[in-house]
């Protein structure tokens, strides 16, 4: 295709609402050298495209865009220049089916531009390269995963990118175990040392990625280790069923309005009223101490984070009956906390 017949994506879409969809070739790129930034990047640019529309294949982002994605207030030019540098020299290995062997190195973009205009503003556009178009578009016969861009551009940790993105794409098995060596080698830490006991690893790596995955996305799970003897050989993931998540938007009625009630009795609600008044000033006092995204507004992103965590709750009491409701959502709390 030629360069003229080339269309530009613009615009500033609601983030909230962009819904990424990554082949499955793109999905091994955990193996790779790209950094959290430049998989959020690449997961922008997933969101924008239309995998049925090659011809569309150019997307133009304002600076701010790539600043919010980044977590950063402000990225100066020589920063920028270097990140797209890196971004453009970055050789993945991608797996492709219609070789019996070998491997296929390629580059994802072609070209990046980043020009200021009148008004001081800086705008960034990419474009995948022609060889791996097929990556990007038409890639019904390749498989793909599909999920809310919503849920990786908060994340801090690489790490946790990789579970998400592993544990969405095995969502359908519900419960399974893994290797904890195989674990290691998928979240690309198998040869760093500090984690070759399993003690560091749990704390420094599962436990953090833990508690932002269930704090910040859609994808609620909870693991387990298994034993053989004293050591512990595998983990063992349940991923729990996605719970009717409402877009935020004006015409969603999934909080309640607030009107005349008190704190107190307002968010209880998020917890279908079932906390007495002495359990909820507890409750809060908690709540108050985790940093929430705030998104549309402190009350709103408090009331959704609980109705998140009170769902986990009653997941929990329907595998297995929770004797203490309260007790059992105030310690999950205070584990966010120290986060």
């Amino acid at each position: 295709m030629s360069k003229k017949s080339v269309e530009t994506i613009t615009g500033l879409p609601d983030d909230s609402k962009l819904t990424v969809q990554k082949s499955t070739p793109l999905m091994s790129l955990w193996r790779s050298e790209l950094t959290l930034a430049e998989f959020k990047v690449l997961d922008r640019y997933l969101a924008r495209i239309d995998s049925h529309k090659p011809e569309r294949r150019r997307v133009l982002f304002e600076k701010g865009q790539l600043e919010k994605m980044l977590g950063v207030t402000k990225i100066n030019h020589p920063e920028l220049e270097e990140r797209l540098k890196h971004l453009m020299g970055s050789v993945v290995k991608v797996p492709d089916s219609s070789m019996k062997r070998g491997f296929k190195l390629c580059t994802l973009f072609e070209e990046a531009e980043a020009e200021q205009d009148d008004n001081g503003l800086w705008q960034i556009s990419l474009e995948c390269t022609q060889k791996a178009m097929k990556y990007f578009f038409g890639i019904e016969n390749l498989g793909y995963l599909r999920y809310k861009l919503r849920c990786i551009t908060s994340l801090q940790s690489r790490y946790s990118y990789i579970l998400f993105c592993y544990l969405e794409q095995n969502r359908f098995r519900r419960q399974w175990s893994v290797g904890v060596e195989d674990l290691k080698k998928i979240l690309n830490c198998d040869e760093d040392p500090t984690y070759s006991e399993f003690k560091y690893f749990n704390k420094q790596v599962l436990k953090r990625c833990s508690t932002e995955l269930n704090k910040k996305t859609e994808c609620q799970f909870k693991y387990e280790t298994v034993k053989k003897g004293r050591c512990v050989t595998a983990i063992c993931f349940t991923v729990f069923p996605l719970r009717q998540v409402i877009e935020t938007s004006d015409e969603q009625q999934d909080i309640p309005d607030r009107g005349q009630q008190d704190d107190l009795s307002f968010y209880n609600e998020a917890l279908d009223g079932s906390m007495t008044p002495e359990q909820m000033n507890v409750i809060m006092g908690l709540v108050r101490e985790i940093d929430i995204p705030e998104g549309d507004g402190i009350d709103r992103a408090r009331y959704r984070f609980l109705q998140r965590q009170w769902s986990i709750v009653q997941m929990q009491d329907a595998a297995k009956p929770i004797r203490n409701k309260f007790a059992y959502l105030k310690k999950m709390l205070e584990q966010a906390e120290k986060q």
